[in-house]
């Protein structure tokens, strides 16, 4: 059966939601910063971008919020009743607005969507009524993208600049907690050293206040969504129609890693179907043409750390990180290591020689001898091996045989034509290298001998 989950989001940045099966709400705040986006670019947001950041929030709030049962594969799923009051209400209950809404949360989540807009009381917020008496003269092109201080989001950015030393970068990053956003500013020093033109960091704060207090839902699938918005939000705010987003093609696509989840479902965040609608989404919403681009979705992570950029400017890695659970509250040990990010970003690492610039530490290290990490730890480890077999199991057929092993590439392919204008012969041909290139990667990765001394040992 699927639980229902209901929310009445009111101005002030509150929520009151009822437990389930339960009648009396519950208050909580929570709080988004979005100043920045004004500040930093000198034009206020208009009402329509004050909407989609708050609505963007308000989606990711009640999916942190909204726990799913866990008795059944039934009962995973979740029907969403939101409602979230808006300035422009009549673009938000347009029917094409509507369904582009809801189609990209359909695919994020895999829960049923029931959202009401209703009309918001007249206050605005600092970033839509603060006046700026100096506006900031954007450089010509000025660039947006995303900038989650991962591995992928340096790499990507050190080539864009590498590419055009010149170009105005203008950088957004989501801030949930300091952790973070102190080490996006370092990784930001180091860009602003690289190039010749202008990086701007657009950092937006977002939290839940008292969030202990509350039970929450591990997976939050719509983090893409919200960070995404802040994104689109920001390009539109700097009279660009265009995102960017850095992000190997493995970590996007995102292909099951065994026929038993691992309990935590994966996520879509920037998969290439939920790029192509949320920029459908933002179409229907502002009525223009609106694109997000991933130049980076051919390319393993490893590939993307053999750049010559990043190999010059490898002291930064230490500053990123990639942990599913970042920070893990372990003193000098802030990723987990044992989390298929954290072991598709060591894996990177070792493809492109650059393993000792990976100094941010790991509570398991899976470089260190066989000192008794048990199976259950090295769930995510065989996981990823037995993906890998599949692969080339499958590689060996072509797209084919990938196909029809992995049923989801049908729709990968047909999203990244859209996305790239590219023939689908061209599209496969360059998935079918990528995996390869996995593969390949994967043969020579040192942490895989665990998995013998393990299968041993049992």
């Amino acid at each position: 059966m699927i639980s229902l989950r209901q929310f009445r989001f009111v101005a002030g940045e509150r929520v009151l939601g009822a437990e389930p099966g339960g009648c009396e709400e519950r208050e909580m705040h929570y709080y988004i910063n979005d100043d920045s986006v004004s500040k930093l670019l000198g034009n206020s947001l208009s009402p329509i971008l004050a909407d989609l950041v708050e609505v963007a929030a308000a989606v990711h709030i009640a999916d942190r919020l909204g726990v799913r049962g866990r008795t059944s594969p039934e009962g995973w799923r979740r029907r969403l009743q939101v409602d979230i009051p808006v300035r422009c209400l009549s673009d938000w209950n347009r029917a094409e607005v509507g369904e582009s809404l809801f189609a990209l949360l359909t695919f994020l989540t895999g829960d049923e969507w029931d959202i009401h807009f209703s009309s918001r009381p007249g206050s605005l917020r600092t970033s839509e009524s603060q006046g700026h008496l100096f506006p900031v003269a954007l450089d010509q092109p000025a660039r947006v993208s995303l900038f989650s201080g991962g591995l992928d989001a340096l790499a990507g950015t050190l080539a864009a600049i590498d590419r055009n030393p010149d170009e105005h970068l203008i950088c957004v990053s989501g801030s949930p907690n300091s952790r973070q956003a102190h080490h996006q500013k370092a990784q930001m020093a180091v860009l602003r050293g690289t190039s010749r033109g202008s990086v701007t960091h657009v950092r937006v704060p977002c939290w839940l206040d008292s969030s202990d207090e509350a039970d929450q839902e591990p997976t939050r699938r719509t983090r893409g969504f919200l960070f995404l918005a802040l994104g689109a939000a920001t390009a539109l705010n700097a009279g660009g129609n265009r995102l960017w987003i850095y992000e190997n093609g493995v970590g996007a696509i995102n292909l099951p890693y065994e026929r038993i989840p691992l309990g935590v479902p994966n996520s879509r965040s920037v998969h290439p179907e939920t790029l192509f609608l949320a920029a459908r989404f933002v179409q229907a919403l502002r009525g223009r043409m609106f694109a997000i681009e991933n130049p980076c979705v051919f390319q393993t992570k490893g590939e993307m750390c053999l750049l010559p950029a990043v190999q010059r400017f490898a002291t930064a890695i230490g500053d990123t990180f990639s942990c599913d659970g970042f920070p893990v509250q372990r003193s000098k040990t802030p990723q987990c290591g044992v989390c298929t990010s954290c072991i598709l970003r060591r894996l990177a690492l070792h493809a492109a020689s650059l393993q000792d610039a990976d100094t941010m530490g790991y509570a398991c290290d899976l470089y260190l001898p066989n000192g008794g990490i048990n199976l259950r730890r090295l769930r995510g480890l065989a996981a990823m091996d037995w993906q890998v077999e599949r692969l080339s199991t499958a590689g060996k057929s072509g797209w084919a045989g990938l196909m029809g092993e992995f049923h989801e590439l049908r729709q990968v392919c047909m999203a990244l034509m859209t996305l790239t204008g590219e023939s689908s012969e061209v599209i496969q041909e360059r998935l079918v290298r990528l995996y390869a290139a996995h593969v390949a990667e994967w043969r020579v990765f040192p942490p895989r001998h665990l998995l013998v001394t393990q299968r041993k040992a049992a």
